[in-house]
C-alpha cells in the first residue's frame, strides 16, 4: 500500500502487515514529520507472512543487518524501547521512485545544444579567424584583378590607403584658361539710327575663337562711358550663336533707344571669365 506524508506529501510504498493489527505511528524520512497511520481497510489485500526456508532466512537476516547498518548511519533507526503503547513509532525502508526528467517546454529559452565542450567552441573561433585572415589576404594580394573586375572596390582600397598610386595616376582635368585667352571681341562699330523717329545707338562687332576646340559664347556686356571714362549706362545681351568653332568668327549686334547725350565711348566685355 502507499502512504502519503500529510506535511510534505512524500509518498512511500509499505507492506500493510507493518500496520497490523491496530495501526502505528510512523515518521517521514524526508521531513521527519510523525503521524499515526491506521490499519489498512479490509479491501486492502494483506499477504500473510510465510515461513522462510533456511537459505531465505539466512539471506533475509543478512539483508536486514545490512539495512539496519545503513539506516543507523542516517539516524533513521530508533530503539524499540522508545515505541509507544500503541505500537511505537518506527521507520521503514523507503523505496522512492526515481524522478523523471521534466520535458522541456517548446517555448523554453534554452540553448539547442546543452553539453557542448569548450574545446569545440574554441576550435570554431579559430576556424573563423583563419577564414577572415585568408579573405583579407586574398583581397590585398589580388588588388589589380579585383579592381578590374569590380571597379567599386577602388573606393575601398583608397579608403585604406592602398590606392594612392592609382589615384596619383588619374589625369587631372586641365584648368580652364580665362575667357580673354580663348575668345576675342573685334571690329566694334557703333552707329546711330532713327527708327520710327526714335534715335537708337547700334553697336556691332565680331567674336573670334582663338583656340583649337569648340568654345561656348557667354553673354556680353556693354558699358557707355562719359568723357571722364565713368560708366553712365550698362546692359548685357546674348549673341545669336551660343557656341563657336575653332578659328571661327561670329558677328553680334545690340541696340539702345534714346542713348544718353553724355556718352563718349563704349566698352564691350564678356560677363563670364
Amino acid at each position: 500500500m502507499i502512504l502519503t506524508c500529510p506535511e510534505c506529501k512524500s509518498r512511500y510504498v509499505v507492506n500493510p502487515n507493518a500496520l497490523m493489527p491496530n495501526g502505528r505511528t510512523v515518521r517521514c524520512a524526508k521531513c521527519s514529520h510523525n503521524w499515526f497511520e491506521s490499519k489498512p481497510e479490509p479491501e486492502v489485500e494483506i499477504i500473510p507472512p510465510q515461513k522462510p526456508t533456511e537459505n531465505e532466512a539466512n539471506n533475509e537476516a543478512t539483508s536486514q543487518d545490512e539495512l539496519i547498518d545503513k539506516y543507523k548511519s542516517d539516524g533513521e533507526i530508533r530503539n524499540k524501547s522508545e515505541e509507544s503503547d500503541s505500537g511505537g513509532d518506527f521507520d521503514f525502508p523507503i523505496q522512492k521512485p526515481k524522478k523523471r526528467m521534466r520535458p522541456v517546454p517548446k517555448t523554453a529559452n534554452l540553448p539547442a545544444l546543452q553539453n557542448q565542450k569548450y574545446g569545440s567552441s574554441k576550435f570554431g573561433w579559430i576556424s573563423l579567424m583563419v577564414f577572415v585572415t585568408a579573405v583579407i589576404s586574398l583581397f590585398l594580394m589580388f588588388q589589380d584583378t579585383i579592381s578590374s573586375k569590380w571597379p567599386a572596390s577602388n573606393k575601398l582600397y583608397t579608403a585604406i590607403g592602398l590606392n594612392e598610386t592609382q589615384a596619383s595616376q588619374t589625369p587631372e582635368e586641365p584648368e580652364i584658361s580665362p575667357i580673354g585667352e580663348r575668345l576675342l571681341i573685334k571690329g566694334l562699330s557703333p552707329s546711330q539710327e532713327n527708327r520710327n523717329n526714335v534715335p537708337y545707338l547700334i553697336i556691332r562687332g565680331n567674336i573670334e575663337n582663338i583656340t583649337d576646340i569648340l568654345q561656348t559664347i557667354p553673354r556680353l556686356k556693354v558699358i557707355l562711358l562719359d568723357a571722364n571714362r565713368n560708366s553712365i549706362r550698362e546692359w548685357d545681351f546674348a549673341s545669336e550663336k551660343s557656341s563657336i568653332n575653332p578659328e571661327e568668327i561670329v558677328t553680334f549686334e545690340t541696340s539702345l533707344p534714346n542713348p544718353p547725350v553724355a556718352a563718349r565711348d563704349i566698352s564691350v566685355l564678356f560677363t563670364a571669365n
